[in-house]
C-alpha cells in the first residue's frame, strides 16, 4: 500500500515528537546548553539547543520512506533527475556547519564560506539557477547564466542566516518558517510542482511536532544547526516554487513568503554597518526585541510575529497567482502595512535624521576603536600556549572598554585547570590581576561599578572574571556585555585547550 502525503505528514509530526526528548537528553548530557547568563538571552533557565537534529532526522526519515514507496517522489529523490536528493545532501552539510558552530563557535567568515560552498554545489547539482526574473507580472529581466547561479546561491545562504538571526524567542524561528512553508506548499500544490508539495508538506509536519517542545515555555531550542538548516531548506523550496513556465523565476513570491526574517536581517546588517560594527556583531534591536520594548510579553511578542508571518504567507500566495492590477494592488497594500508596522517599531522616524545623523560619525569612530581593541585581545589569547598572556589581554581590552581594574580567578581540580560545572565551591588555583597604573590614590565609591562574569565551557567551569569601572557608569549596555563575552569565550577556549594538555596550576 502506497502511503499518502497526509499519512507521511502525520508520521513526521509523531516521529519528531518522539525523537525530540531523546535529543534534549543527549544535549544536556554533552553540554549543548544555552546559558541564560549571557547577554541578549531572554530565557531564565539553561536550555538544550540541538533541536534541529530531531527535525532533520525525522524529515530525512519520512522523505526516504516517500522515496521508497511513492513513484513520483522516487524519481526526484534518487532517480534520473534527483533534485530533492541534492537538496537533502546539502541539508546535511549545512547542519554540520551549524553543529560545529554550536560546538565551538566558528568564526563568521569561516561559517559563511562553508555555507556558500554547500549552497553553490546544490544550486549546480539541482539546477536551481535561472536566467530570467519576472517582477509583479509587469515584465521580466534577462541575466547571464553565471549571475543566475550566484544569485540563487546568495539567496539560499541569505535565507539560512535570516532564519538564524531571527531565532531569539521560544518557537519564533520555527513558527515563522512554518508559516512561510505553508505558502510554499500551497503554491506547489496549485502549481503542480510535486517536489515542492511533498518536501514542504512533510517539513511542516516535522516542525509541528517540534513546536510541542519549542513553543513557550521552550524545553529545547533549534540551535544554529536547526535554524541554519531550516533557513537553507526554506531557501531551496522557495526557489523551486518560484519557477514559472519557460524557466522564468518569480522574483516577488519568495521575498513575500519570508518577508519578516528577510527584513529583520537586512535592517540588522544596515544598522550594524552604519554604527561602524561588524554585520555579524549581535545586538538586541531585532523586531522581537523592539516588540518587547514596546511592552509586549515574551509570549505575546512571539504570537505577534507569528501573526505577521502568517499575513506575509497569505499575501505571497495571492501574489503568486495574481495578475496585472490585482497583483500591483496587493503589493501596494502589503507595502503600506509593512511601512506602518516598521515605523511603529522605531524605523523611519524623522528624529533619526536630526540628532541621530549628527552623532553617527562620532559613534562609528568610537565603536571601531572598541571593536579593534577587543579583537586584538582575542588574538592575543588565541595565539597563547599558556596563561601568561592573560594580563596583556586585559590591558588591551581596557583600552576600548575603559575599565580600571580586572581580576581573573581560575579554578582547579587537584591541580588540573577547571572544575566540574556542578561543583558548588570550586578551588581557586590562580589569580591574575590587571590594574590601570594611572588610576591611583583615593576615589569616590559613588563612581565605582563592579561586574563579574563566569568563564566556562560546555563541560567545565574554568573560573570567573571581575571588572571594576571607576568612571561613574552604573550599568553595562548589551553591546558592552557582548564585547566582554568575546573575551570570556577566548579565555574559555584557551582553558579548554590547556585542560586537554593536562595543564596544571597551583
Amino acid at each position: 500500500m502506497t502511503p499518502s502525503i497526509y499519512s507521511l505528514f502525520v508520521l513526521g509530526a509523531i516521529l519528531t515528537c518522539i525523537l525530540t526528548p531523546f535529543v534534549r537528553y543527549l544535549a544536556v548530557q554533552k553540554g549543548f546548553v544555552d546559558c541564560p547568563q549571557r547577554a541578549r538571552k531572554v530565557h531564565k533557565q539553561a536550555t538544550p539547543r540541538l533541536g534541529g537534529a530531531a527535525i532533520l532526522i525525522s524529515f530525512l526519515s519520512v522523505m526516504c520512506l516517500a522515496g521508497v514507496s511513492v513513484l513520483q517522489v522516487r524519481e526526484i529523490l534518487w532517480g534520473n533527475n534527483p533534485i530533492l536528493g541534492f537538496i537533502l545532501l546539502g541539508s546535511l552539510g549545512i547542519f554540520a556547519i551549524g553543529f560545529l558552530d554550536d560546538l565551538a563557535r566558528l568564526a563568521p567568515k569561516t561559517k559563511l564560506l562553508g555555507e556558500f560552498m554547500v549552497a553553490g554545489l546544490v544550486v549546480w547539482g539541482a539546477n536551481l539557477s535561472f536566467t530570467e526574473i519576472q517582477f509583479l507580472g509587469l515584465g521580466s529581466v534577462t541575466i547571464p547564466a553565471w549571475l543566475g547561479i550566484g544569485l540563487a546561491t546568495f539567496w539560499i545562504v541569505g535565507m539560512a542566516n535570516a532564519v538564524n538571526l531571527i531565532d531569539g524567542l521560544d518557537g519564533l524561528a520555527s513558527g515563522i518558517t512554518l508559516a512561510g512553508l505553508v505558502s510554499v506548499s500551497v503554491v506547489g500544490y496549485l502549481g503542480g510542482i510535486t517536489s515542492v508539495t511533498w518536501m514542504s508538506t512533510l517539513l511542516i509536519g516535522c516542525l509541528l511536532g517540534f513546536l510541542v517542545y519549542n513553543s513557550r515555555p521552550a524545553s529545547i531550542f533549534l540551535g544554529d544547526c536547526g535554524s541554519l538548516t531550516l533557513g537553507y531548506l526554506a531557501g531551496c523550496l522557495t526557489l523551486l516554487a518560484s519557477f514559472r513556465e519557460g524557466g522564468v523565476l518569480d522574483g516577488i513570491f519568495p521575498v513575500l513568503a519570508f518577508a519578516l526574517p528577510i527584513l529583520d536581517c537586512v535592517f540588522a546588517i544596515f544598522r550594524r554597518t552604519m554604527r561602524g560594527r561588524s554585520p555579524f556583531s549581535p545586538d538586541m534591536e531585532h523586531f522581537h526585541h523592539r516588540l518587547m520594548a514596546k511592552g509586549l510579553s515574551h509570549g505575546k511578542a512571539v504570537l505577534a510575529m507569528w501573526a505577521m508571518a502568517g499575513s506575509c504567507s497569505l499575501v505571497a500566495i495571492a501574489a503568486a497567482f495574481g495578475k496585472g492590477d490585482q497583483l500591483f494592488a496587493v503589493f501596494v497594500f502589503f507595502g503600506m502595512g509593512g511601512f506602518i508596522l516598521l515605523r511603529y517599531l522605531g524605523y523611519f522616524r524623522f528624529e533619526f535624521f536630526g540628532e541621530g545623523l549628527s552623532t553617527l560619525m562620532d559613534d562609528r569612530k568610537s565603536t571601531k576603536s572598541v571593536e579593534q581593541s577587543v579583537k586584538e585581545a582575542e588574538q592575543l589569547v588565541a595565539n597563547s600556549v599558556d596563561l601568561e598572556t592573560l594580563e596583556d589581554c586585559l590591558s588591551k581590552a581596557a583600552e576600548g572598554m575603559q575599565f580600571q581594574q580586572a581580576t581573573i580567578r581560575l579554578f582547579h581540580d587537584e591541580g588540573r585547570l577547571g572544575s566540574d560545572l556542578n561543583f558548588e565551591n570550586p578551588s581557586v588555583g590562580k589569580v591574575i590581576t590587571w590594574r590601570d597604573q594611572e588610576q591611583s590614590g583615593y576615589f569616590s565609591r559613588d563612581k565605582e561599578f563592579v561586574v563579574e562574569f563566569p568563564i566556562s565551557g560546555r563541560n567545565f567551569a574554568y573560573g570567573s572574571v571581575q571588572y571594576r569601572f571607576m568612571n561613574g557608569r552604573s550599568s553595562l549596555s548589551v553591546q558592552d556585555e557582548v564585547l566582554l563575552e568575546r573575551i570570556h569565550d577566548s579565555i574559555s577556549n584557551l582553558a579548554g585547550r590547556l585542560r586537554k594538555q593536562d595543564f596544571l596550576i597551583s
